[in-house]
């Protein structure tokens, strides 16, 4: 069990240092790169074409909601503080250092900053929604509320229901309101569209790893004509396809649908597939040295903005290098937000979870 636990979270885990890259990628073609390009036809049509790439942030909640589901089955003696403060240690450090980067050296306001440090950025509670560390706040929330969930409903026939509703309407609302898309803003003057999407993603994450556990629990009273090598193909094939119609989705954005609920439906099914472990791409990307670069998602993302401040008074400066030699310029950048996400991996991300892994042994001790 362990061992195959471990074959999931691997090629998760690179999974997710990939994704993190492909969203600097895109901020750098959609904001933070353009002004220095004299609008250089190369980079008009490549932000074009990942002009889908920000949904990846629909697949790094449904992988957030399967391991929140996963983490409540394996401590359901966990309380609400406990999790509460394993969470803000978790995202809070980072934050608060991307966020004080923010005001001392890009002037932004004071309110902004505490809007964001108090996770309200993208909520209906603040009218502050276009930075780009929204996902946090909705993030955090959303785990809150399913966590609490969970506590309170035990009746499986009940949770089911419920939840299959919250992600219907996260995503309806949403494609309806953006004609196809996801968004944040707050429409009809109440819902936020930042939360309605971390409320979807987070639960259909939930019911996949109810669902998945249902099935291997049960696995041996389901009957099927394949063998273990048709299964390994099958699985196979729906991987790689659909991990295919995501890479086209993302990358060759001009031609791909307008309605982007595909993306969902295109990851769920890559990502049943990846947890199996059984797939060829799991197995290929799930060596131990390439899950090892999972880890730095999270700082990767939330500091890719201090790294475009640093970008923006140094290599962005040479309007020459910028326009000549574009995929060295994308390049360097992506690799320059990355490598600042390491750093503030192993200067705050990980002391602060050390720590706070050491206050709740002490406290479980006492």
């Amino acid at each position: 069990m362990g061992k195959e636990s471990g074959k999931k979270l691997n090629n998760i885990e690179f999974l997710r240092f990939i994704f993190a890259g492909s969203i600097v990628y895109f901020h750098l073609l959609h904001s933070a790169l353009m002004p220095y390009t004299d609008n250089a036809e190369i980079y008009q049509y490549l932000a074009e074409q990942s002009k889908y790439t920000k949904y990846i942030v629909e697949c790094f909640f449904i992988i957030s909601g399967y391991f929140l589901y996963q983490s409540m089955a394996r401590h359901p003696e966990k309380g609400l503080g406990r999790f509460g403060w394993e969470k803000i240690a978790r995202l809070w450090p980072v934050l608060a250092c991307a966020t004080l980067i923010s005001v001392v050296f890009m002037k932004k306001s004071v309110y902004s900053a505490m809007i964001n440090l108090c996770f309200l950025q993208s909520t209906s509670l603040a009218t502050d929604w276009k930075g780009l560390n929204w996902y946090v706040s909705a993030f955090f929330f959303a785990e809150i509320f399913y966590f609490m969930f969970y506590k309170a409903v035990r009746n499986s026939t009940a949770r089911y229901m419920i939840v299959c509703l919250i992600v219907y309407f996260g995503y309806s609302i949403n494609l309806m309101t953006t004609n196809g898309g996801f968004g944040r803003k707050v429409v009809y003057g109440v819902f936020s569209l930042a939360i309605a999407r971390a409320l979807a993603g987070v639960g259909l994450g939930c019911l996949i790893g109810e669902a998945y556990k249902a099935v291997v629990q049960r696995k041996n009273q389901f009957k099927t004509a394949l063998s273990e090598k048709g299964r390994t193909f099958l699985i196979s094939v729906l991987e790689i396809g659909s991990f295919l119609l995501l890479f086209y989705d993302f990358f060759v954005g001009k031609t791909a649908s307008q309605n982007q609920f595909l993306v969902v439906l295109w990851f769920s099914v890559l990502f049943v597939c990846m947890i199996t472990g059984k797939g060829i791409l799991s197995k290929l990307i799930g060596q131990s040295r390439l899950c090892r670069l999972g880890k730095y998602a999270y700082s990767i993302y939330v500091m890719q903005e201090t790294a475009f401040l640093l970008l923006k008074h140094t290599l962005w400066k040479n309007p020459v290098f910028v326009q000549r030699y574009v995929p060295l310029c994308l390049g360097i950048s992506v690799l320059t937000a990355v490598f600042l996400g390491v750093i503030t991996y192993y200067l705050v991300e990980r002391p602060a979870g050390k720590k706070m892994a050491d206050l709740v042994a002490a406290d479980d001790e006492n």
